[in-house]
């Protein structure tokens, strides 16, 4: 679909090209009233004010926008240094916006980069993030791809684990060693990933014969703090449990320090799985097994599409699975 010309849109409203320019400016000049109703006819129109037409106009910029849902996650370091390099490679630049899980944010950082006439976004998409949020913004941004988690129900490129597999090999195995009463801590039912994982466990359950307890499943913020605050809520349950995996690395970190500081001794009297590969899972005491992501091929990844995506528009979209794969250490073992 064409998006309207400022002459269009100014003819629409009874306006003046210049004063609907100056209203778009936030020029003092105009009043309250006619700039809320510029700004609504340019929402509705789907119309962005380029920054970058200055001058000669380009048809692109070289540029692409990496909006992360939380830039401290040291996972999506090791994404982000792919990610950079493969665009490097193509002379293109990058600029970073941190969401926040916030939906409100992650759409304003997504007009931005099209204000800026960015060539694509790689978006990993904040918590709660509905089909509808991103149809309002395919109005008006570049390409998008998005990373890590997808969009259910909504047709748009998405690179990411395959977490119904590593929730399936995390739970297959501390079942193996005994292990009845697993929790799982970290992440929302508002995020793909989330799902994916339970799919998994709960099928490894249903192959063992055993019946998985939902009340074993801890939602928060896949982030270290709550994982932390997780261990005395899974040990103050009605028959505690004896094993957990973790949404991500770093609520899984937490969540042993939490434990630790209860008294449990990991992978003596507890079995904890985390997922991804990050080096501080490692260097951690003890180091912690994991469902293993690569990380690096996932950044990889997610460029090749963004490119094939910004040189054909129309082609079918597809969803990219990157295999898991599970590491085992001294932080499981067998129930006591």
């Amino acid at each position: 679909m064409q998006k309207p010309t400022l002459s269009q849109i100014a003819k629409q409203l009874g306006l003046s090209t210049a004063t609907v320019s100056l209203a778009m400016k936030e020029n003092s000049r105009i009043s309250d009233q006619t700039r809320a109703r510029v700004k609504e006819a340019l929402r509705e129109s789907g119309y962005v004010y380029q920054r970058s037409a200055a001058g000669l106009r380009k048809s692109k910029t070289d540029t692409v926008g990496i909006v992360l849902n939380n830039v401290s996650d040291p996972s999506f370091s090791e994404i982000l240094r792919a990610i950079e390099g493969e665009l490097a490679k193509e002379g293109k630049t990058v600029f970073l916006c941190n969401t926040d899980e916030k939906v409100e944010r992650q759409s304003e950082f997504i007009r931005k980069m099209s204000e800026y006439n960015a060539d694509g976004i790689v978006l990993v998409p904040a918590m709660g993030t509905q089909a509808t949020d991103l149809e309002e913004m395919k109005k008006f941004s570049p390409p998008i791809v998005c990373v890590s988690r997808e969009i259910s129900g909504y047709p748009i490129d998405s690179v990411v684990a395959d977490e119904t597999i590593a929730g399936y090999t995390a739970a297959k195995h501390l079942l193996k060693l005994g292990h009845r009463r697993i929790a799982v801590v970290g992440g929302t039912v508002n995020i793909s990933p989330f799902n994916r994982r339970m799919k998994g466990i709960r099928q490894a359950f249903d192959e063992a014969g055993q019946e998985f307890d939902r009340a074993l499943v801890f939602e928060c913020r896949p982030v270290r703090a709550q994982g932390y605050e997780a261990a005395a809520r899974i040990l103050d349950v009605e028959d505690p449990p004896t094993a957990a995996i973790g949404y991500n690395a770093i609520v899984t970190l937490g969540l042993k320090a939490g434990l630790q500081r209860l008294g449990k001794k990991i992978g003596v009297d507890f079995s904890l799985i985390a997922n991804e590969g990050i080096d501080e899972l490692q260097h951690s005491n003890p180091p912690l097994s994991t469902t293993s992501i690569d990380l690096q091929e996932m950044g990889r990844v997610v460029i090749q599409h963004l490119l094939s995506r910004i040189s054909d528009p129309t082609a079918p979209t597809k969803l990219t699975l990157i295999p898991t794969e599970l590491i085992l250490t001294d932080s499981v073992s067998p129930h006591r």
